[in-house]
């Protein structure tokens, strides 16, 4: 207990003697950090916001897995967890669909199917993806890494705004111009037949 003790005084002795910088700097991170934040653990916040973030960190090993998969091969030497890594984007990609504002009104069944597609074919279309770019770079595995980690981030965004845009569009508050797009509308305007 006696060498616990001399540690503990000796390390409070080092933080008392610190520069006034150093206390100004812990100060505000200390702010920051009591700014962020972060959602209690209920069962909708683990379902909703956790799960779904465990799958983005799962999709981004994925891309990292597609594209160097020889890295992957040093991390987990004895077992490919392609697969895992596939659900788990998945499931969080669902999770996280079902989730959206705008689902809310539909039927459970819908609701579900409509959360199992956009999980399944968001990674899965990723993978696609990957699989064409790796094969045109060639062995570069840092060009590789580094592509497939920013498309990732990247469609995740795409997606992201996407989906912003159908609950604004949803909840009433995007405006639609007067004269939208039809594909017909040069039929209309040139009165042609077809």
């Amino acid at each position: 207990m006696e060498i616990l003790e001399r540690i503990y005084h000796n390390i409070t002795r080092q933080f008392n003697t610190l520069p006034a910088t150093v206390n100004k700097t812990v100060d505000t991170v200390n702010k920051s950090l009591n700014q962020v934040r972060i959602p209690p653990f209920t069962k909708e916040n683990v379902l909703y916001y956790y799960l779904p973030i465990q799958g983005l960190v799962s999709y981004t090993t994925l891309s990292v897995g597609v594209m160097n998969p020889h890295l992957m091969v040093r991390l987990f030497p004895r077992r490919d967890i392609t697969d895992v890594l596939f659900l788990s984007a998945g499931g969080g990609a669902g999770l996280w669909l079902w989730a959206r504002p705008h689902l809310a009104a539909a039927a459970p069944a819908r609701r579900f199917s409509w959360a199992f597609l956009g999980g399944c074919l968001w990674p899965l279309g990723s993978i696609f993806l990957w699989a064409i770019l790796r094969s045109s770079i060639g062995q570069r595995p840092v060009l590789g890494t580094i592509l497939g980690v920013t498309t990732g981030a990247m469609l995740t965004n795409i997606a992201l705004d996407y989906f912003s845009y159908v609950e604004l569009m949803f909840c009433g508050e995007v405006r639609l111009p007067d004269d939208t797009y039809s594909p017909n509308s040069d039929d209309e305007k040139y009165d042609i037949d077809l």
